[in-house]
């Protein structure tokens, strides 16, 4: 790939450290040669060791230096990084952070799962324990809203926040499965299924988007700081490219 399509000689941001590095590597070596073989009169030693050697070091030490900067995240390397809705709720602004979390299988643990768990004041410590309601309530502790008291039991969600007639972007969504509950945050539609998508934690063994019917819920409940969301928040947005259909919750 051709980055520059222009010479970079015709800069002298270019030209005047390589003049520079000359004048240091090349001229002072070659004047102490000269002197040393006597070859400049002895009349004009005095001259080149007192005043032109000193003064080829300074003028190489005053070459102009181009500054460095960081890159500029442009074009498709901006696709490295996701912008920030400003509007966003402080708790899904946590919660996407951490997309593409995954457990660790075996004896090894995810420092980052357990850290959330000590935080919480949990005593287990390991991240094989079913842990989509640690991850929702670590995201609500980082936004400073009230999380529920079992926040380990995803059924226990149901307990606290406000009850929802339908779902709103950034409410909590729980559901039962064999053996259990699970829970996460809706985050819009699916375009062309029309499906809720919703980020959770231990979606896949992960922290990730899955795809889910209105109707696999229990409830739908706001644990926003206000006892209810604001009217847009309803207004879903619609996304695409998420396929997880199905997901392991256990």
């Amino acid at each position: 790939m051709k980055l520059i399509n222009e010479s970079a000689w015709q800069y002298l941001s270019v030209k005047l450290p390589i003049l520079g590095a000359f004048l240091m590597l090349v001229l002072i070596p070659l004047l102490q040669w000269a002197l040393d073989f006597q070859l400049i009169p002895k009349e004009h030693e005095a001259v080149v060791i007192g005043v032109i050697i000193p003064l080829l070091g300074l003028i190489g030490k005053k070459i102009y230096q181009p500054e460095l900067h960081a890159p500029q995240l442009n074009g498709i390397n901006s696709l490295l990084t996701t912008p920030q809705n400003l509007n966003d709720l402080a708790w899904m602004i946590e919660a996407k952070k951490h997309i593409g979390l995954r457990e660790i299988v075996g004896k090894q643990h995810n420092k980052t799962i357990l850290e959330w768990i000590k935080s919480l004041g949990g005593w287990f410590t390991d991240d094989e324990t079913p842990w989509c309601g640690t991850f929702v309530a670590h995201c609500l502790k980082t936004a400073g809203v009230k999380y529920p008291k079992h926040w380990y039991r995803a059924l226990d969600y149901v307990n606290y926040g406000s009850k929802l007639v339908k779902p709103a972007y950034g409410c909590v969504a729980i559901k039962t499965r064999k053996g259990g509950g699970h829970v996460c945050f809706v985050v819009g539609r699916d375009q062309k299924t029309k499906k809720l998508v919703c980020l959770g934690g231990n979606q896949g063994n992960a922290v990730s988007y899955a795809l889910y019917n209105d109707f696999d819920f229990q409830e739908f409940r706001w644990y926003g700081k206000t006892s209810k969301p604001a009217d847009f928040r309803y207004r879903l947005p619609l996304l695409s490219g998420v396929s997880a259909t199905k997901v392991s919750e256990v």
